[in-house]
């Protein structure tokens, strides 16, 4: 099987209904955009946004455009990869990983002999790899994130042909900055009807085989968006929002997430129905993560009666 029709056999828009005719995400660019309008406009109100320009000031975008510079950071630093996508299920996630050297990955992720590759381990936030994460040089409308709940601050996803597969954040934010390479991204809302529709074909990556695992009667009813993310461009992904991602080509590419904690009042809003599931499993089955979601409901809930209270105020 050549890379083209592996690639096909792993495709993540495929067979989901209404990515032919999906919508363009909101576009904003980053040289008018102020940590106030990200903030209110998009953050607190969990909405999706492609930023234009966000990263073109990193150092990034023209050192790891360079083997010999990566090579010289992350030599024999061990790495993990697969020979396949970035998949949601674990179990399929974990068939086939190897650890190498980095010089070794890296020598494959350019090597016109290999199909599809993923690395996706590359925390720039922590050691060893962390030598890379001065090339990193944050996001002028982002000035001081907190730190993440559940992912790590910044990880860098090595690749050569891997897409990854349709899922969502429990909690934190996330801008997937492109710096070498281009992606598309499908997203889906979360809200009643697609969790009801897509929840179980995603988590078992059914969708990767056909279109079955979709309830047709009600498959129309599925409202996708898309962007296409370029060099130098972040596509801010909040918590809850299904989205799937897919590189335009089979070359080697780079892609860095970066997190930080979500505002109370979106972590806790029980509109979502992945909220809703995360307080039903807590309370039916008890440890200590009930506790946590109490404390964090409660404090979410106050963050959103002040909101709610404070609106009139807010400019």
């Amino acid at each position: 099987m050549d890379t083209a029709e592996k690639i096909a056999e792993e495709h993540v828009f495929k067979h989901v209904p209404g990515m032919d005719s999906a919508q363009n995400i909101e576009t904003v660019y980053a040289d008018s955009l102020t940590p106030k309008a990200f903030y209110s406009q998009y953050v607190a109100q969990n909405r999706p946004c492609l930023i234009k320009g966000a990263i073109k000031h990193w150092p990034a975008m023209e050192k790891w455009r360079s083997p010999e510079y990566l090579l010289e950071k992350c030599h024999d630093v061990p790495t993990p990869h697969y020979p396949h996508m970035n998949y949601e299920s674990p179990e399929r996630m974990g068939e086939r990983r190897e650890v190498r050297p980095f010089h070794e990955v890296l020598e494959m992720l350019q090597s016109s002999d290999t199909g599809i590759l993923s690395a996706p381990s590359v925390v720039l936030s922590e050691k060893p790899f962390d030598v890379l994460s001065t090339d990193t040089d944050g996001y002028p409308f982002l000035p001081n994130p907190k730190p993440p709940i559940a992912y790590p601050k910044s990880r860098a996803f090595m690749y050569k042909g891997a897409g990854t597969g349709w899922h969502f954040h429990v909690t934190d934010e996330t801008l997937m900055s492109q710096v070498v390479g281009t992606k598309k991204v499908g997203l889906l809302p979360p809200d009643k009807l697609t969790d009801d529709l897509v929840f179980d074909a995603f988590k078992a990556d059914a969708y990767l085989e056909n279109g079955t695992c979709f309830d047709a009667s009600r498959a129309s009813q599925l409202k996708p968006y898309t962007a296409m993310v370029e060099p130098g461009d972040a596509m801010y992904i909040p918590p809850f929002w299904w989205h799937g991602i897919e590189p335009t080509d089979d070359n080697f590419g780079i892609t860095v997430a970066q997190c930080w904690r979500s505002p109370l009042h979106v972590m806790g809003d029980l509109s979502y129905p992945t909220v809703r599931k995360i307080w039903k499993k807590g309370y039916t089955e008890l440890g200590k993560v009930t506790f946590l979601i109490t404390g964090l409901g409660i404090a979410s809930l106050v963050a959103q009666a002040w909101r709610f209270i404070s609106k009139p105020f807010r400019t």
